[in-house]
């Protein structure tokens, strides 16, 4: 997304937004500050002055599936599936910090996705539960 982008959908969702309340001149000096404390990157966009925003490849993927893994075998007894529904305030009870956002995934769906991609879970939809299940893999 471009910082022109992100400037006007602020403003949308609040109409108020100023860069100046939070001690900067400009939009760019604020994304240059939260690029400085890794909360966002900047890279070149297409148009100069206009730089592409994205969240960082921060945090470990490879722990946070680690977690998901640890708490559906923990969840699950070690045999069977878990809902999906729920399972976010487990991994927040084994972790506190946990944030599937701080791993650059925009939901909590999307990151038991991800970890299905990764041969960490099976994720399948049940009709009969009305929700996701994860199991371990093997």
């Amino acid at each position: 997304m471009t910082a022109s982008r992100l400037k006007r959908t602020l403003l949308r969702k609040d109409p108020t937004f100023s860069e100046s309340d939070y001690g900067f001149r400009t939009f760019g000096e604020l994304l240059r500050h939260l690029a400085g404390q890794n909360v966002i990157e900047l890279a070149e966009g297409p148009a100069k002055g206009d730089p592409a925003v994205s969240l960082p490849e921060t945090g470990d993927r490879e722990l946070g599936f680690g977690l998901l893994r640890t708490v559906v075998l923990e969840v699950a007894g070690g045999d069977g599936a878990v809902p999906l529904s729920g399972l976010k305030n487990q991994l927040r009870r084994a972790r506190p910090d946990f944030s599937e956002k701080k791993l650059g995934y925009r939901s909590f769906l999307q990151f038991c996705k991800a970890a299905a991609t990764g041969d960490v879970v099976d994720l399948e939809w049940s009709a009969e539960a009305d929700d996701y299940l994860l199991t371990v893999r093997p």
